[in-house]
């Protein structure tokens, strides 16, 4: 019974300490490279929904078969208020993508360093920290 306690004692150490040195190491490699294949995925499906190319390519075709000079006027005014709206809408979530990158660099380190400093304050009966704004 002692030799299995200390076999499943060893084991959740051993396994709990290598998860934790394993962890930065996959986070920062594996595990980002991950997100930036999801956010590639994501960039181009909301590309191909928001149909820019489509958009691009008819550009300069008539909308409702209207081919007299103010129907193509139209037609090219309408698509291009359109295409810059679709294109504005998809950089703001391009950029929403990026935070989410930038995000997912950061939130470990954050999360360390307010750990770190909870402890410390802790340990040592310090006040609060107080940052300036």
């Amino acid at each position: 019974m002692k030799s299995n306690a200390g076999a499943v004692a060893r084991y959740l150490f051993l396994d709990l300490a290598g998860s934790l040195i394993h962890f930065p190491f996959w986070w920062y490699t594996k595990g980002f490279f991950d997100v930036l294949q999801w956010v590639g995925r994501s960039c181009s499906f909301q590309w191909k929904s928001y149909g820019i190319t489509l958009w691009m390519k008819n550009f300069f075709v008539p909308m409702y078969g209207q081919y007299d000079f103010s129907g193509r006027l139209v037609s090219v005014i309408m698509r291009f208020v359109v295409l810059i709206g679709r294109l504005i809408v998809f950089v703001v979530f391009a950029l929403a993508y990026l935070l989410a990158v930038v995000a997912w660099l950061v939130i470990p380190i954050v999360a360390l360093l307010l750990f770190l400093h909870s402890l410390y304050q802790g340990a040592f009966g310090l006040p609060p920290l107080e940052l300036p704004l």
